[in-house]
């Protein structure tokens, strides 16, 4: 590395380094890496709804007064989390309901329930609200229904419910999963590995997407400015292509190393917190506590990030030395993108089964071995799966490759001035020595 790329790596990484906006991107997106992994609960506790009023039609006559006796969750004040008004049927069915109807209509009820009279056989209650996208809500309603139909079904055939009850809970089993390392075993949970594996696959996604489309821009903005004959007059476009991607790529890891020490933070932390806002939730403490965010995982973030990065800003250049405007590079870098979204999905199947064969061959492709390679590494840490090492030699071999022939057509194309750009150009661009 020469004295000439060193000055291109350092304007690349200052320029951009000092501006407002990577200052507060730098900023936020640990805010928002915070809000992925605890904002919507946090949310859920601010916005937390107050006493909800329902009518209750039981037309069974048999289900409403458990029903009411058995929803006795509260809120954080104290106040019942619902209120269920048992409404007797003095007039016709369809007068009342629509009685009900306008009382919603007016606010003064939030919705209610008809429990038909064959409840034991058809299962199914009529849930009328205002407004029907509180599933958790609909749930606990669902629940507690089933368990009182279940009960009286089973009192009907002769057999006592509470005892069958008391049976079915103490047989049900809790499934402890263990992962076995090379020092033992260790307890390790499938959904805390998958939403750590989502959510570092999803940095690495934005970070790689969003520095190999800078990269791109600053190529085109130099070459439509003119800018780059007067640069490539005292240094090699190789060097000032190379200069220009370590340059950026400076910018994403310092973005990624501040993440991922606060990601750190808020692994260790976060259940703390969440039970002082009031979410102690037995299931939601339990995945949190499995999420285990290590500094070797951190290092092959910051390993495959590097790698992918190259690989694809090495693509985005080429187009930016292709085309004559933005607007046609942003036409041009779609197959980019796409590919990158591709191993982006098929991480989601790919961390349930990582030592498939499918897994296996598929980490092994350029492409999607930054995204899909890492996800299984994420969920088999502090195992390493198999082929590990050979994709990083894989992908080692790719970047040199894919660097020495984009930097053929970056020397070329940045300056063609006026010609509409093809990718039959740039195969002869490629074949110039």
């Amino acid at each position: 590395m020469n004295k000439k790329m060193t000055a291109v790596i350092r304007r690349e990484y200052i320029t951009r380094a000092k501006t407002k906006g990577f200052i507060i991107g730098t900023l936020l997106f640990p805010l928002i890496v915070g809000l992925i992994l605890g904002g919507v609960f946090i949310f859920m506790v601010l916005f937390k709804p107050s006493t909800k009023t329902y009518a209750l039609v039981d037309q069974s006559g048999v289900i409403g007064q458990t029903f009411q006796n058995m929803l006795d969750d509260t809120l954080s004040n104290g106040e019942p989390k619902h209120r269920m008004i048992l409404t007797e049927m003095r007039i016709p069915l369809d007068s009342l309901l629509a009685n009900l109807q306008n009382q919603v209509r007016d606010k003064k009820l939030d919705g209610y329930l008809v429990i038909p009279p064959d409840i034991l056989e058809t299962r199914e209650v009529i849930y009328s609200a205002r407004n029907v996208s509180d599933f958790e809500e609909q749930g606990d309603f669902s629940g507690v229904l089933s368990y009182i139909v279940g009960n009286l079904r089973l009192e009907n055939q002769g057999l006592p419910a509470d005892r069958i009850r008391q049976e079915m809970s103490r047989s049900r089993v809790r499934l402890i999963s263990r992962q076995i390392t090379d020092k033992g075993e260790i307890e390790k949970n499938a959904a805390s590995s998958f939403i750590l594996a989502y959510i570092l696959t999803y940095m690495m996604l934005l970070l790689m997407m969003g520095y190999g489309q800078t990269l791109m821009r600053s190529v085109v903005e130099e070459k439509t400015q003119r800018i780059t004959e007067t640069i490539i007059a005292s240094i090699r476009p190789r060097d000032l292509l190379l200069g220009k991607m370590i340059g950026i790529s400076a910018l994403g890891l310092t973005q990624l190393f501040v993440v991922g020490v606060i990601m750190m933070l808020l692994v260790q932390f976060i259940q703390p917190v969440l039970v002082n806002l009031g979410l102690q939730s037995p299931g939601l403490m339990a995945v949190i506590k499995q999420i285990h965010f290590t500094v070797p995982l951190f290092g092959f973030m910051i390993v495959f990030f590097l790698l992918g990065y190259f690989f694809f800003s090495g693509l985005f250049a080429g187009i930016g030395a292709m085309v004559n405007t933005e607007d046609e590079g942003q036409q041009y870098q779609m197959p980019i993108i796409f590919l990158i979204l591709i191993g982006y999905f098929m991480m989601f199947a790919i961390a349930r089964h990582p030592e498939t064969p499918m897994a296996f061959w598929t980490s092994l492709i350029p492409v999607f071995t930054p995204m899909v390679m890492f996800a299984r590494i994420a969920v088999s840490d502090p195992v390493l799966p198999s082929g590990t090492w050979i994709s990083l030699g894989v992908m080692v071999l790719a970047n040199f490759l894919l660097i020495r022939i984009i930097t053929k057509v970056y020397r070329v194309g940045i300056l063609m001035y006026g010609k509409k750009p093809s990718f039959r150009e740039a195969l002869k661009w490629i074949r110039y020595k």
